[in-house]
């Protein structure tokens, strides 16, 4: 399996690269440190699977995260898109599915669940990973997050990272009105008053990490 690898992290790209370099079933064909280079690679080189960061910052009109995930199954139908992320929000992971990936890899776990989630996509299955007893315990900021719907989970994300409304809305072709809607609306339920508090609540919990 032709696969390309795309994180703005080289060391992240490095770690993946080491699991799976001795693996004789893939091929890893191509690097990607941001959206614009992984799109033009996919067209140059027709992988058969992807691997990409979720929060890619972009450096142009592709973006990362959901509209990213769905355009790439858009023009790149008959290509596997595996995601890794630090993001384990229930309904963020459950968006990313619907948006078209085949599978989610948490960049918290053990990069070694990457050979199962691999293996599993040989199979020409959805790779969808097992959550231990611990994990499903609930503590109270992650029945806050969860309230979040998977829109206003993207708005905060883009928010957190420095964009504005104007910029957020551009980006996931929404109205300024409506993008400040779901703001306000994901600071209701994080309980939250003001941008400062948003932004302490999101960095002192590592949501976006």
């Amino acid at each position: 399996m032709k696969i390309i690898i795309a994180d703005d992290h080289p060391i992240v790209l490095a770690g993946v690269r080491d699991v799976i370099a001795n693996d004789s079933r893939f091929d890893i064909i191509g690097q990607a440190l941001s959206p614009t280079a992984l799109v033009e690679m996919m067209f140059a080189l027709t992988p058969e699977l992807v691997i990409c960061d979720y929060n890619m910052p972009g450096d142009g009109p592709l973006g990362d995260g959901i509209k990213l995930i769905s355009y790439l199954r858009r023009h790149f139908p008959n290509c596997k898109v595996l995601v890794l992320t630090m993001i384990s929000t229930p309904s963020m992971v459950a968006a990313m599915y619907r948006a078209g990936a085949n599978g989610v890899v948490r960049k918290s776990g053990d990069l070694m669940e990457l050979r199962v989630a691999l293996s599993t996509l040989l199979l020409r299955r959805v790779y969808r990973r097992q959550q231990s007893p611990e994990e499903r315990r609930q503590t109270p900021e992650s029945i806050r997050e969860m309230a979040l719907s998977p829109r206003e989970f993207e708005v905060i994300r883009l928010f957190i990272s420095g964009k504005s409304v104007s910029e957020i809305a551009r980006r996931l072709n929404r109205s300024s009105k409506t993008v400040s809607t779901q703001k306000i609306n994901a600071m209701r339920k994080l309980g939250t008053q003001s941008d400062q508090d948003l932004i302490t609540l999101c960095l002192e919990s590592d949501l976006f990490r």
